[in-house]
């Protein structure tokens, strides 16, 4: 059998193993996550607003976000330190009990300042920035942290899921530049809509477009890439020549799940690098 013929059943193969996975989503079976870029922004308690903007000032909102309830404002302000200034900063409302900016790492350099990776609301460590508003300076201490991704869930979504509050996933991101997420953090709440957030680095190592969306990795599934030395099973249905000669990189054994194709090709790969095969 030529190449040719082969590549032909090879599309075959995975034109019907695509569709398949197309009606477990549409099904429901396998959900994906829609992934959302959040940029650089701040979080003000009243406090910090009346002293930006003046006495008796309020939020005014200029549109709803994708979370209910919470809302991108009209005011703007600057985040500045010693190091540097960040312009015209989004305020999100409504207001909290305590100022946060939410930063990336790319802004933290842009000022000079260090700041941990925390989940919202966690503020320790949190690095101290100045907030500039018309009326007047807000000094924000310990309140400056680049978020850490994570993933809004209502409970119905945390049991169709199969996971928990506070739990760490992976998550593959499928763009022009696929990336996967590691410690992914769950939070659930019935305030929430579905949609996994990540910061403006991150959606731009991964090339992030509107309508994006993530699937969430199985531990034991991890995704096949020469910068993933060992892995407990290979998750690919069809086993090229180009994948095998990956995962003879790995050494022996190559554990595939049973019912896995393998082309002549990549047998001729795995036979010359006597690599064993196993199927689980």
């Amino acid at each position: 059998m030529n190449e040719q013929k082969i590549n032909a059943i090879v599309e075959s193969v995975l034109s019907e193993l695509n569709q398949e996975a197309g009606s477990r989503i549409q099904s429901g079976a396998h959900p994906t996550i829609p992934v959302e870029a959040s940029a650089r922004h701040v979080h003000l308690a009243q406090e910090a607003v009346e002293r930006l903007f003046g006495p008796g000032a309020s939020l005014t909102q200029a549109r709803a976000l994708s979370q209910p309830g919470e809302f991108l404002s009209e005011q703007r302000v600057n985040v500045v330190t010693a190091g540097g200034v960040l312009e015209r900063v989004a305020i999100l409302g409504p207001v909290r009990k305590a100022v946060q900016a939410e930063l990336s790492l790319t802004d933290c350099r842009a000022l000079g300042i260090s700041a941990p990776v925390r989940l919202s609301g966690d503020l320790r460590g949190g690095a101290d920035v100045l907030l500039v508003g018309p009326a007047g300076i807000y000094e924000a201490k310990s309140a400056a942290i680049v978020a850490q991704s994570h993933i809004h869930m209502t409970p119905d979504d945390a049991a169709r899921f199969g996971v928990s509050n506070g739990q760490a996933l992976s998550v593959h991101v499928q763009t022009k530049r696929p990336v996967a997420f590691e410690q992914v953090i769950v939070r659930v709440s019935p305030r929430y809509r579905l949609a996994m957030h990540i910061d403006l680095d991150e959606a731009n190592a991964c090339a992030l477009e509107p309508g994006t969306a993530g699937s969430m990795l199985n531990a034991k599934c991890l995704m096949l890439n020469e910068n993933n030395p060992v892995a407990p099973a290979v998750t690919e249905k069809v086993v090229t020549e180009s994948i095998a000669k990956i995962l003879i990189k790995r050494g022996a054994p190559v554990i595939l799940k049973k019912g896995t194709i393998l082309t002549p090709s990549a047998r001729d790969v795995f036979s010359g690098a006597r690599i064993l095969i196993e199927y689980t």
